[in-house]
């Protein structure tokens, strides 16, 4: 077994670079003891396997974080390896075994929280003390924040172990360039070498995908956290604005972050929405946020597609031919299980969500928005936009090396944005908005729907960038669905409806009304089972 405390990962920079930038050093703990239980059996546990596993001490939080290190180390480091983990926590060793001796201290068999003593990963724009938050950017390649992100923080105060950094598109934006940062270099797809995890929460979808953590914290503005998941297989959701908060997190236009995770499961996306669930006086949005009830991971063991009323969205159809044919497998399936489906077209404002909408939003909000969060930062750090971007000039030859040259662009001309005074800005936010709210609460209310259902994006995971596949076809834009939620503020859920060509997963959602998260979590697992029935049926 390889010891991780004396391994390096060199940066995948992109060929474009034309040099190498800088080498990372990913140290951890010293070689961790040899678990009673295999490796490769601890990496395919759920969170409430691993919850048992932990409490009746058939593992160990030091046997749990050192399988996955190794994963890490094997699967994702070297040169041909997916670099979705852009840094690993190099106190997470020393951690666990902590954990395990309070946990010795206290005695076997007694109930711990849900993910205590449990590992997970973070996209490389949440703070976290101990690691550089960098956003992907180099500008900000020695950026130390000295606290954690309230997510980060409830989850170390709930006994989770923070295991690393995970790769994303550079400052949360893809501009064509999914999962390419000038830290991380380009993570791949763990299914096909060829295809990205999208962006821009990228490494957090391949490294669960890849089984190198349990689950992964990611941020979702217009498509983020849902696109990769989708194109990984694996869950991702975007809850109810307010519901998660997002302070300490790099912010890309705060009327559409969220943050949230992406897991292997329903049932895990539930979990860890319970533990990072609440309110933050340093969010405003979750002030006055109606919370669930009961436990969001309670009673799905029980959940029905029989009865439930589907309203089937076609507006997005047509873009690749695979993905329209697993949603129309989805929905016999769904009708066959005894749900009500109802085919519907929405209004035609809901196709142009990201040109008429979120665009200009995100055009106004980022720089001051990003400067707040740059003006906060320890000594030595840039404090503006123009500093920022003054710094990666020294470091990336004014953007043609290194960087995405889209990313490049849009800082350059985000330094000219002065709209968040203007009427345009204004009227989306106090007219456009609740007013698309309003007509689609009213159209599920009227038609009575549980929830909306179509293709989380409409073609399958992007080309990496320099490379060619014959087998991706993508007719018109991919993204316009995922922006019904980051605009309405309402919960989806992706879940996996199959595979396409190339052996690329295929992510279908669930959308319901502000503050249904747990009937679309609901909706999601009775398909989760539905969908695994079948495929188990096939290999059979």
């Amino acid at each position: 077994m390889k010891d991780i405390h004396t391994m390096t990962k060199r940066l995948n920079l992109s060929t474009r670079c034309g040099r190498a930038v800088a080498v990372l050093a990913l140290t951890a703990a010293p070689a961790w003891a040899t678990a009673a239980m295999p490796p490769e059996r601890i990496v395919d546990m759920g969170l409430a396997e691993l919850r048992i596993a932990l409490d009746k001490g058939r593992i160990t939080s030091a046997e749990l974080v050192g399988a996955y290190l190794e994963r890490i180390a094997t699967v994702d480091q070297p040169a041909g390896g997916l670099h979705a983990v852009l840094a690993v926590n190099g106190k997470a060793m020393e951690q666990a075994r902590a954990w395990d001796a309070r946990r010795t201290q206290q005695g076997a068999g007694q109930p711990g929280a849900p993910l205590a003593g449990i590992p997970f990963l973070a996209k490389d724009n949440f703070d976290a003390v101990g690691l550089p938050n960098t956003g992907g950017s180099l500008a900000l390649a020695h950026s130390m924040p000295a606290s954690n992100a309230f997510v980060i923080q409830k989850l170390l105060d709930q006994g989770a172990i923070l295991l690393g950094k995970t790769n994303l598109s550079e400052l949360a934006a893809s501009y064509g360039w999914y999962g390419y940062s000038a830290v991380g270099g380009q993570t791949l797809n763990p299914f096909n070498a060829l295809r990205t995890a999208d962006g821009s929460s990228s490494g957090s979808a391949a490294a669960v995908a890849a089984k190198l953590a349990p689950f992964a914290l990611g941020t979702d503005t217009t498509g983020s956290i849902r696109s990769p998941a989708s194109v990984t297989g694996t869950v991702g959701m975007r809850s109810t604005m307010g519901l998660v908060s997002r302070s300490g997190v790099i912010p890309m236009s705060l009327t559409a972050d969220a943050v949230g995770a992406i897991t292997r499961s329903v049932e895990d996306q539930a979990i860890v929405l319970d533990a990072i669930q609440g309110e933050d006086e340093n969010d405003a949005s979750t002030k006055g946020t109606t919370r669930p009830q009961s436990p969001l991971a309670r009673g799905l063991s029980g959940s029905r597609l029989a009865g439930k009323v589907i309203a089937v969205v076609d507006n997005f159809d047509g873009a690749n031919p695979e993905v329209d044919i697993i949603k129309r497998n989805a929905v016999a399936a769904m009708q066959k299980a005894g749900a009500r489906v109802i085919n519907i077209r929405l209004p035609k404002a809901f196709e142009t969500l990201q040109p008429s909408v979120l665009g200009p939003i995100g055009v106004a909000e980022f720089k001051p928005q990003f400067e707040s969060y740059l003006a906060g930062l320890p000594a030595g750090q840039p404090k503006d936009l123009r500093e920022f971007i003054s710094r990666l000039d020294t470091l990336t030859d004014k953007g043609t090396r290194t960087i995405n040259p889209g990313r490049y662009k849009g800082l350059i001309e985000n330094l000219e944005t002065r709209a968040t005074d203007s009427p345009e800005y204004i009227q989306l936010l106090s007219v456009v908005i609740p007013s698309l709210k309003r007509e689609l609460t009213g159209l599920m209310e009227a038609g009575r729907y549980d929830a909306l259902f179509y293709p989380t994006i409409g073609c399958t995971a992007p080309v990496v960038p320099g490379k060619t596949d014959p087998e991706f076809v993508c007719k018109s834009y991919a993204y316009a669905a995922a922006k019904i939620a980051s605009t309405t503020g309402f919960p989806e859920v992706t879940v996996n409806g199959g595979e396409a060509a190339g052996n690329i997963p295929v992510g279908v959602s669930f959308l319901a009304k502000a503050g249904n998260d747990a009937k679309v979590l609901e909706l999601a697992a009775a398909f989760e089972r539905l969908h695994r029935a079948r495929a188990a049926h096939k290999t059979d």
